[in-house]
């Protein structure tokens, strides 16, 4: 999978990042800048240089986006990479008043990512769902429904539900093979 950096801290730009409005901007500026993605895409919102971003901000910029870039013909799998403490609290505050999660991540000097993590909180069968897809890598409903059929009394169709909904937080990576859906992690949480 391709992978796209978006400095969230634009040069000139002061450390902190506050207010709806301001984050509205960068949500239309992050839009107006974004590289055309040929294929499905890793897209890492890279928070180098951050000392904070309020939730306000965040409320506009790091949802909005996620949610925009999944439903592109191609889609984008956003990550929260290289958060400092403070715009990770921010991040957690926000993600658990609206119980959402998000991805994670650092980044070393030579663009390997590092430090994979959840922020925020899944429910329980989201979270066995996410822990399954990342063991075994790869997966589809059926075969989830198949090996869960004598432990967890649901059909295909919750499987198949539970799995859009971690595609359409980012987690997982929706890979459409003829009339099939397989899953993989979009990047393995530690």
């Amino acid at each position: 999978m391709n992978t796209i950096n978006l400095p969230m801290l634009r040069p000139g730009d002061e450390p902190i990042l506050a207010g709806r409005l301001a984050g509205k901007r960068a949500f239309a500026a992050a839009l107006e800048h974004f590289p055309e993605m040929a294929e499905p895409s890793l897209v890492l919102l890279d928070f180098n240089g951050v000392a904070l971003a309020t939730s306000s901000y965040l409320s506009e910029v790091l949802l909005p986006l996620r949610d925009h870039l999944r439903l592109r013909r191609h889609p984008g799998y956003t990550v929260a990479a290289n958060l400092s403490d403070k715009v990770r609290e921010e991040i957690e505050e926000m993600l658990r008043r609206s119980g959402d999660a998000f991805l994670t991540c650092a980044t070393d000097a030579s663009g390997h990512i590092t430090d994979v993590q959840l922020c925020g909180k899944l429910d329980d069968k989201l979270q066995e769902t996410l822990r399954l897809v990342i063991r075994k890598r790869e997966t589809t409903a059926a075969q989830l429904h198949e090996e869960s059929r004598t432990i967890d009394m649901v059909g295909a169709t919750a499987w198949n539900n539970r799995l859009a909904s971690l595609a359409a937080k980012s987690l997982v990576v929706e890979i459409l093979q003829g009339r099939t859906k397989k899953y993989r992690p979009v990047l393995e949480v530690a």
